[in-house]
């Protein structure tokens, strides 16, 4: 029995659903009236792209029914002049105000940055948040004993990143791994999901951005993200399970310092063909 479900009354026989269908799994039958193609109702991945694309809204889907989507309200996109000047005026936040996010707004953005697209509509992307700034220095102090491991070994890569600085900056007083950010946001997946490096990146890269709208800064925790992948300790600590791999550490916080003006960047180095 399909999934499917078409309001023959408000059809029109369009097909766009027939083409937006990421898997080509739906076609219009003699009627002209849209069904699953026989024998692929298991390739569908869930998208709902032939629901939300419907100018009727004549398709509902056993698994999300028409009556449950949100319909977009009229010009909702960003011009792109607000486009430009939103991306190119985002910066990482390194210095943080002494001041809790509540829980309840990075619920929220995590809610939002699900949206983001994965592979094959896999939505693998697993979230772990460090809300007790305690907690986050803690991981901070474990990263850097993590650090000092690989210094003791003449490890190339604690060479190649300055380790033995980083470590001595930390022990001065100066976080270098997680700045003093009162949050932490992790992204990871199960270590056998393939696509999971690029689904969990570019779900932390939506996150990111939408901590502007909320007044929050954001940056990315690479060292963090390391230890988290490398040092038991640190894994353990923010109850990762070691069948699992981080792919994103994001530290979180109100920014201490507004930027007013966009810094210059190298030019886009573009190959046309």
């Amino acid at each position: 029995m399909s999934f499917l479900r078409v309001d023959i009354t408000e059809c029109a026989s369009c097909g766009t659903c027939v083409e937006v269908c990421p898997v080509r799994i739906l076609e219009l039958d003699a009627e002209k009236r849209p069904r699953v193609r026989e024998g692929r109702e298991d390739d569908c991945i869930s998208c709902g792209h032939c629901a939300c694309a419907c100018p009727k809204g004549a398709i509902s889907l056993d698994f999300m029914p028409i009556e449950k989507l949100k319909e977009l309200p009229a010009g909702w996109r960003l011009t792109p002049e607000k486009a430009e000047v939103f991306f190119k005026g985002r910066r990482s936040i390194r210095v943080y105000k002494d001041e809790m996010v509540d829980k309840a707004v990075i619920d929220k953005m995590i809610d939002i940055a699900r949206y983001a697209p994965t592979g094959i509509n896999r939505q693998e992307v697993h979230w772990a948040v460090i809300h007790d700034p305690n907690k986050v220095k803690e991981l901070a102090g474990l990263t850097v004993e993590w650090m000092k491991g690989l210094v003791a070994e003449k490890s190339p890569l604690a060479e190649s990143l300055h380790f033995e600085g980083i470590i001595k900056a930390f022990e001065s007083g100066s976080d270098r791994i997680c700045r003093g950010a009162p949050h932490t946001v992790i992204t990871y997946a199960p270590k056998a999901d393939r696509m999971a490096v690029t689904d969990c990146v570019i779900a932390m890269a939506h996150f990111e951005l939408i901590a502007l709208p909320f007044g929050l800064g954001a940056c990315w925790a690479g060292y963090l993200k390391m230890a988290l992948n490398e040092y038991t300790a640190a894994r353990k600590a923010a109850g990762i399970s070691s069948k699992a791999e981080c792919h994103g550490a994001m530290l979180l916080g109100y920014p201490k310092y507004e930027y007013n003006c966009i810094p210059l960047r190298v030019e886009p180095r573009i190959i046309w063909r």
